[in-house]
């Protein structure tokens, strides 16, 4: 119970927000909130595209698509499914995981809010993308795919390029994988255990949208390589830009063992 409160203090400091690391900006509030806005108006108000201006395959699709792609439409509902779950699992994860990590966790309510305003920057900016240039850049999905008559989004099939679920799915892991590398939000190896998890999770994604027949290839790997440099270089350039040690005035660790306990003071230089 005596240390309580200095195991508190420590893990107060070791989530603590490095005050040379860029804050949310209120020129992001506005950037962000004007994601979201897009996002609605091209997801509600745009009607969805008619036509496409690009047709066929590039490159690899077809190979890829004879060897990934499920032949039944069951399998393919299926596959399509899987790869929606999967999606809004790793979204899900991406919001929530610094934010309790740092803020029921650990106890550091500061870095929590920049954490889930950054997370909710990224996810905002890279499903704008997605949705704006799906309908300019149209393209038709792969021969065999029916997009029902009555949905919102793509009732033509002519949004195949680029896929919005690789996107958000390599967004979401790379967002991880940035701020697990900044902050050591579990420490240890098990950090890099959770970036690789997300990121072989993505990558599953990506198989899937080609084996539904959703996708070419090519749309999965242009969405990917968006997705990822979005979840990547958005935090990374907006916030954890400092190389300095994130504990100016280091802090202190509890030891308690079966012989006694102490305090040992931790800084780096």
């Amino acid at each position: 119970m005596c240390l309580a409160p200095v195991l508190q203090a420590a893990e107060d400091q070791r989530f603590a927000w490095d005050e040379s690391w860029p804050r949310f900006r209120a020129s992001e509030y506005f950037f962000t909130g004007l994601a979201v806005a897009g996002s609605a108006a091209d997801y509600y108000l745009v009607p969805p595209p008619k036509s496409a201006i690009w047709k066929g395959d590039i490159l690899f699709d077809k190979d890829a698509r004879d060897t990934l792609m499920i032949n039944s439409a069951a399998g393919q509902s299926r596959a399509s499914n899987l790869a929606d779950g999967i999606t809004y699992s790793l979204i899900g994860y991406s919001m929530l995981d610094g934010p309790v990590t740092t803020g029921w966790v650990g106890g550091n309510k500061d870095t929590a809010i920049q954490l889930a305003l950054i997370n909710g920057e990224t996810l905002a900016v890279t499903e704008a993308l997605n949705l704006t240039v799906s309908n300019l850049i149209t393209r038709s999905r792969p021969e065999g795919d029916i997009c029902p008559a009555n949905s919102k989004y793509d009732p033509h099939c002519v949004k195949s390029f680029w896929s919005g679920h690789a996107a958000n799915a390599f967004a979401a892991a790379s967002l991880v994988c940035t701020e697990h590398g900044a902050l050591d939000l579990y420490g240890g190896k098990a950090d890099s255990v959770t970036c690789g998890t997300m990121l072989a999770a993505a990558s599953a994604v990506g198989v899937l949208r080609i084996a539904s027949n959703d996708h070419h290839a090519s749309d999965v790997l242009v969405g990917a390589a968006v997705g990822g440099a979005t979840g990547y270089l958005m935090p990374k350039l907006l916030h954890f830009r400092s190389t300095k040690s994130r504990n100016k005035l280091g802090y202190l660790l509890p030891e308690v063992g079966p012989h006694g306990g102490g305090l040992t003071y931790v800084k780096a230089w």
